[in-house]
């Protein structure tokens, strides 16, 4: 398991964020003081004026300076990705020639799986509203 890398004590963690757009990798992202992220959690990610929901995908390839990474917004409580199917999706990019985000795209096509449940009230036989 890989660990978020770190330059120095005062710098925020990084770690590679792969989103569902076709690109070619992932994109390095500071992780927030507190926050943990190990690969395979959602996030949501800052990307240009609007947010994105990616999955960790492991360290930072650290070519961009510390200082010019975006915080990572929070972590989507959700069971993470698991890294059978992260080689998977890697693998197929891989065969088909095709850039990993957008496997992944195909892998997350249900994005209100990880939306929070809306509350529903029931109501049985014999019961009285108050």
């Amino acid at each position: 398991m890989t660990s978020p890398r770190t330059s120095s004590s005062n710098q925020a963690a990084s770690v590679g964020v792969l989103l569902p757009l076709p690109l070619d990798g992932a994109y390095d992202y500071a992780l927030p003081p507190g926050l943990e992220a190990p690969p395979g959690s959602f996030v949501r990610a800052p990307l240009g004026r609007r947010e994105a929901v990616g999955v960790v995908w492991g360290e930072a390839c650290g070519g961009l300076a510390p200082a010019r990474l975006k915080f990572l917004l929070g972590r989507i409580d959700a069971p993470p990705l698991c890294k059978p199917l992260r080689d998977f999706i890697d693998w197929v990019a891989a065969y088909t020639l095709s850039p990993p985000g957008a496997v992944l795209r195909m892998a997350m096509s249900a994005p209100k799986a990880l939306e929070p449940r809306t509350p529903r009230t029931a109501y049985g036989p014999g019961h009285r509203e108050p």
